[in-house]
């Protein structure tokens, strides 16, 4: 086994091998929400970190003249960002920018390469995402408390392995062609999902087909908008859909229903009782982009509180429901490794089948976000989306026959979406389980090249 340099990030900026690392600014002059601008300049929070990569288009903005008043956090392509307040441990690297700059929160520090030559940052950030260095990093921070947190002070005490550049590269390539699958995984899911929620607002919103057959369509792919290509199964889905609308604005035939009355259960979670080894209990920074995010889940002690009907389901619709910023996520329980739960600032909203397809409710709430977003009462800091709001929802409902074939036009696009999800928490451990034996040399290219092959 190789024994590679271990330096302390004090040391590698003494060394001249990073700048001093940077977190945003404090106090009174830290941008407020008040100042938020619909475009400009990113201003990254915590939440804005995400399986590696920085989310520059969901973020806030700030004007390009209030960060030029700012003294610090400004990041730039190439650096990598750590959160250390609250939120711990999240890890990204900033990629190439249409903008100057991004301006980083109190919550974020960014690391930047001095000389590359000793130092790659792709390398930097695999070391972020290694085990061991997060342990420390949960242990230094008090991770878990109210108050977790990890100065810039502390941080330059953080050891970091340092071995030769070339091993430091090759490390970044293998793991690369991991990371590079993942993220191609990720773009067809979002394209599949894409596809799924054409499907279903052409369908349940603007009420499409109907509309088409009042204005005169008569070829069945016209009138199924054309997201339908094959010619008999157009023929067969043309002919659900009524040729005109009842005075209440739905297609004939269709009815109005709350959110409340087609679930079986639309309430908040328990209040955790937290310990080393339990269930999952997903919180709100779980739910981000659609899709639950496991690894920033605590383990609840069931013994103490037991979830009942809180345990979830698959298909189980969650929704995050306290705090401007995260308030309206949505996210629908698609993978289940086991028992698990959701805490109580998340609402669970299961589907009642005999009412509703829980696959036209799942769609219906995350293509609802924007509005549920906006759902939210009480002062800023103390936003609360409550149940009975989001039970009074309206969505439209259409017949069984309708609802069935939705389903069979939809139900295989989230399965291989479901299945690329699989693949990438398959590749995800299996790269989180070479990362260590990388960077202590404890394996060499040939053996870390077969489990790479095995696992794709």
């Amino acid at each position: 086994m190789n024994k590679f340099a271990v330096k302390t990030v004090e040391e590698l900026c003494a060394d001249g091998v990073l700048f001093p690392p940077m977190d945003g600014n404090h106090g009174e002059i830290h941008p407020k929400s008040s100042d938020y601008v619909p475009t400009g300049i990113p201003f990254i929070m915590a939440s804005d970190l995400s399986n590696g990569r920085v989310d520059t288009k969901n973020c806030s903005f700030i004007s390009l003249e209030q960060a030029n008043r700012l003294r610090k956090g400004f990041s730039i392509a190439g650096d990598v960002l750590l959160t250390h307040k609250a939120t711990i441990g999240r890890r990204a690297v900033v990629e190439d920018l249409n903008c100057p700059f991004i301006m980083l929160t109190p919550q974020v520090t960014y690391y930047r390469i001095k000389n590359p030559s000793v130092l790659c940052s792709r390398y930097l950030y695999y070391y972020f995402n290694s085990a061991g260095f997060l342990s420390l990093l949960n242990q230094w921070s008090d991770a878990g408390s109210t108050r977790a947190y990890l100065g810039i002070t502390g941080q330059k005490k953080l050891p970091i392995v340092v071995p030769p550049i070339e091993w430091q590269r090759w490390i970044v390539e293998l793991l690369g062609a991991l990371d590079d699958k993942i993220q191609l995984n990720q773009q067809m899911n979002e394209t599949l999902d894409a596809m799924a929620q054409a499907i279903f607002r052409d369908w349940f919103v603007d009420f499409g087909p109907t509309r088409r057959k009042i204005e005169g369509a008569t070829d069945p792919i016209e009138t199924m908008g054309g997201l339908v290509t094959d010619p008999d199964r157009a023929r067969r889905l043309a002919k659900l859909f009524p040729a005109s609308m009842s005075d209440d604005g739905l297609p004939d035939g269709w009815k109005l229903a709350t959110v409340s009355s087609v679930t079986k259960m639309l309430k908040r979670g328990l209040t955790p009782a937290y310990i080393e080894e339990g269930i999952p209990v997903i919180n709100q920074r779980c739910i981000r982009g659609r899709s639950i995010d496991f690894s920033f889940a605590r383990e609840h002690d069931v013994e103490r509180r037991a979830p009942k009907e809180r345990l979830l389901q698959m298909g189980d619709v969650l929704v995050n429901s306290t705090g401007v910023g995260t308030l309206g996520r949505v996210a629908t329980v698609r993978r289940l490794a086991g028992p698990a739960t959701v805490d109580s600032h998340v609402t669970i909203c299961r589907a009642d089948s005999s009412k509703i397809s829980p696959l036209i409710l799942s769609l219906f709430l995350e293509t609802s976000e924007g509005q549920i977003a906006g759902m939210g009462q009480g002062s800023t800091g103390q936003t609360e989306l409550s149940p009975s709001s989001l039970g009074g929802l309206a969505l439209a409902v259409a017949s069984g026959e309708v609802q069935r074939s939705f389903e069979s036009a939809v139900v295989p696009l989230r399965q291989l979406s479901s299945t690329n999800g699989d693949q990438n928490h398959t590749l995800a451990a299996t790269r989180d389980l070479l990362l260590p034996k990388l960077m202590s040399g404890e394996i060499g290219l040939r053996e870390a090249v077969q489990q790479l092959e095995a696992a794709q």
